[in-house]
């Protein structure tokens, strides 16, 4: 999938010995026993202590909450992005640069969020991840320098960024976890039909108001699926909101009134309901990805967010 240079081999960080730059020199001990003009010529030649310089800091692309996203790891990402896109398709600059923003901004809150919970990933704990990630590349025939620096990374923005990753999907995993296996559900049937066909719609609506089973209808121009929608809960059918609050209104054993909506025309019946009825796979997964989206969105709402 990747394609792969000579290795390149990371460059672990070792510790850096602190300097004594900032120690003063020793008075002199063979002073005269009175003072004179040698001692205070002594005292006036003793060296200044050094102030340290104080550090530059880094650029950074936005601030969340106080703390910076790095410019260059910004810059990197936007490359990385860049690259995946299909160019024929590709949306403006100013739309991937947003893109790349938020998503980071996204991942800082996740981050900050599971620091604040107690997540802690050590130096050395990072470097164990990246070792067990040079086996399975390795396993793979990927190396894992030479992919670097096929993705525009360099060791201390890959160090970052696999960081960022782990806090962010570590939090991520807790919202997704809370999001219980029942919730309470419909299950419904409807008879469809396309946007040109709203007479038939209206037909079909007639019929059911005299009496003719719904069953049998929705077989009739349902022939595919029998009109069977199955079980859903709240937030499921999300696209078509008017869809869900018209379901989680009704009555089992009813039937709605003509529901229009942009791919066409619905007529709804309520099979049955339950307040805690299991959830498939696919729902768990929609819900699960709307209780981050609400979190993410009451996050953004409450923090301070600088972009220069």
């Amino acid at each position: 999938m990747f394609k792969t240079k000579k290795p390149l081999v990371l460059l672990l960080l070792l510790a850096v010995l602190l300097g004594a730059c900032n120690k003063l020199t020793p008075a002199p001990t063979d002073l005269p026993a009175e003072p004179g003009p040698a001692a205070e010529n002594t005292a006036a030649a003793s060296p200044t202590p050094e102030i340290p310089p104080t550090a530059t800091p880094e650029p950074a692309a936005a601030h969340v909450n106080g703390e910076p996203i790095p410019l260059a790891y910004y810059q990197g990402e936007l490359q990385r992005y860049r690259a995946s896109l299909d160019p024929a398709a590709a949306p403006n600059e100013a739309d991937q640069e947003k893109a790349v923003m938020d998503a980071l901004i996204d991942q800082q809150l996740m981050a900050q969020a599971a620091r604040a919970a107690g997540f802690s990933l050590s130096d050395a704990d990072l470097q164990s991840r990246i070792e067990d990630l040079v086996v399975k590349l390795q396993a793979s025939g990927i190396d894992l320098g030479g992919w670097m620096q096929n993705n525009f990374y360099d060791d201390a923005s890959f160090r970052y960024g696999l960081r960022l990753a782990a806090e962010a999907a570590w939090q991520r995993d807790e919202l997704i976890a809370a999001v219980p296996e029942t919730a309470e559900q419909v299950h419904v049937r409807q008879i469809f039909f396309e946007k040109d066909q709203q007479s038939n719609a209206q037909t079909v609506l007639g019929l059911l108001n005299n009496g003719s089973d719904f069953d049998t209808l929705a077989r009739r121009y349902n022939a595919e699926t029998g009109g069977e929608l199955g079980w859903f809960p709240r937030g499921y059918l999300s696209t078509y909101p008017i869809i869900e609050e018209t379901a989680f209104a009704m009555h089992p054993g009813t039937f709605s009134d003509l529901i229009e909506t942009e791919i066409g025309y619905h007529i709804l019946y309520l099979v049955e309901s339950d307040p805690a009825h299991p959830l498939t796979t696919e729902a768990r997964l929609v819900l699960q990805g709307k209780a981050l989206e609400d979190w993410l969105a009451a996050q953004r709402g409450s923090a301070s967010i600088s972009i220069p």
